[in-house]
């Protein structure tokens, strides 16, 4: 009989590994779950949106008992040129019919892991993962903990974009610049009423805003704005190699320039109306992962799977991210995997039966039909020409001083010809761009 501790042990309490662990305890196996922080969430940046019917099956009472924010109507994307802004706005009350939340991550995760306890998941915390083995007959997770080697049938990393799981196990290089962003929040504590009135929100309705062309022509920098119940997330987004960049031009003075771009956001006119506010909950930042389907990274070895941001299972679509739910889907499918093997007896074809079934899961199937999609962001006329002609094709649509008898295609063919960008740039970015879609 193989010696194990534990039928599965899953390194990492966000979303994807507790996911995994709470439903790998509820169809009857052994499960650990380590966390190197003293609770679950200390690590977690706040804010986002979950596209919660990933959690319907799996724990059907989770909007009426799960620590949800507000139920996100309505979304808006801002592109940003100099003083100008150009707004795309969708607000549809029938959104209330999906499972569609902001979230404040700390307190979710709390949440979701007191869950899975009652599960009967064993949850090891303040328990840091120092190697991964894995032998003939099992695995064997070795931590700081006194006697704290931890042996196995099979392991799930969820420990995040530098995953210890995966550099130690030999499935993961470490990450490039150009792999990686980073990403840095503020919370702010304004109040329900003011929320409302600042949003046009009703009761719980929520809102999410993405913003992009600042400042003008940095590609891959973007920026944020959630409604949650008291508070408001505010934050900026940037690959590591913009952001170097950036830094090489003297931005920000001296390191990493991204704290001083969301400042300096937030001071923006058009801005300013929405983030006001003194007291700041929360400050932090994170890495994420930046990849496209195509520059993805291995994930999978015998008896080990990564998951979540660990897998690089994180996708920029330009109006909206994809990462809570990309997450929590592939520490799914990672269990699942697990009962096949329990099934049968080959523990050795786990790491490659997860892989299988996620590259038919939608979160891969998504990230392939984008496949073209990372690259196309990277284009620095999304962020300088192409604003540019919008706002000074808008400006005189509707200013006083216009020539009356200008038609409205002339101004915007006078602005193209005043930009950097040439007809054949068009062309190529508008094919590339539906490539994208």
């Amino acid at each position: 009989m193989t010696d194990v501790a534990f039928d599965v042990v899953v390194v990492g309490a966000g979303r994807a590994g507790v996911a995994a662990a709470y439903k790998l305890a509820d169809e009857g196996f052994e499960v650990a779950l380590v966390e190197r922080a003293k609770q679950p969430g200390m690590k977690n940046v706040t804010g986002g949106v979950l596209y919660g019917s990933i959690l319907d099956d799996l724990v059907p009472e989770f909007p009426e008992e799960a620590p949800l924010e507000r139920h996100v109507v309505e979304h808006n994307i801002k592109l940003l040129h100099g003083d100008a802004e150009v707004s795309i706005g969708y607000r549809d009350l029938e959104l209330r019919e999906e499972p569609n939340y902001t979230l404040i991550l700390g307190k979710f995760d709390r949440w979701f892991v007191d869950r899975a306890v009652e599960k009967g998941v064993t949850f090891l915390s303040e328990t840091t993962v120092q190697d991964v083995t894995q032998e003939e007959s099992r695995a064997v997770v070795h931590t700081d903990r006194e006697n704290g080697d931890i042996a196995c049938d099979a392991v799930i990393g969820a420990d995040g974009v530098n995953t210890t799981v995966g550099r130690k196990t030999g499935i993961q290089r470490t990450m490039r610049n150009e792999d990686m962003a980073l990403s840095v929040k503020k919370v702010i504590d304004v109040g329900r009423k003011t929320i409302d009135q600042r949003f046009n929100l009703d009761s719980d309705e929520g809102a999410a805003y993405i913003y992009t062309g600042f400042p003008q022509g940095a590609a891959t920098i973007g920026y944020f704005i959630y409604t949650f119940d008291e508070y408001i997330s505010v934050g900026a987004v940037g690959g590591l190699e913009t952001l170097r960049w950036l830094g090489d031009e003297g931005y920000g003075e001296t390191g990493t320039p991204l704290y001083s771009l969301l400042e300096d956001f937030m001071e923006l006119d058009n801005v300013r109306p929405y983030v006001q506010g003194d007291a700041v909950e929360e400050y932090q930042g994170i890495l994420v992962p930046e990849h496209s389907y195509d520059t993805l990274p291995d994930r999978h070895d015998r008896r080990v799977a990564l998951v979540g941001d660990a897998a690089g299972l994180v996708l920029n679509k330009g109006y909206t991210f994809r990462g809570l739910d990309y997450g929590i889907k592939s520490g799914l499918v990672a269990a699942e995997a697990v009962m096949e093997c329990a099934e049968d007896g080959d523990w050795d074809a786990f790491g490659r039966r997860y892989d299988t079934s996620l590259e038919d899961s939608y979160v891969l199937q998504d990230m392939k039909q984008h496949r073209h999609l990372p690259k196309f962001l990277k284009n620095e006329r999304m962020y300088d020409a192409y604003p540019g002609i919008a706002t000074e094709t808008l400006r005189r649509m509707y200013s006083a001083e216009t020539d009356a008898s200008g038609l409205t295609w002339r101004q915007a063919y006078r602005a193209f010809r005043r930009s950097d960008a040439g007809v054949l740039d068009l062309l190529k970015d508008g094919y590339r761009g539906l490539r994208s879609l």
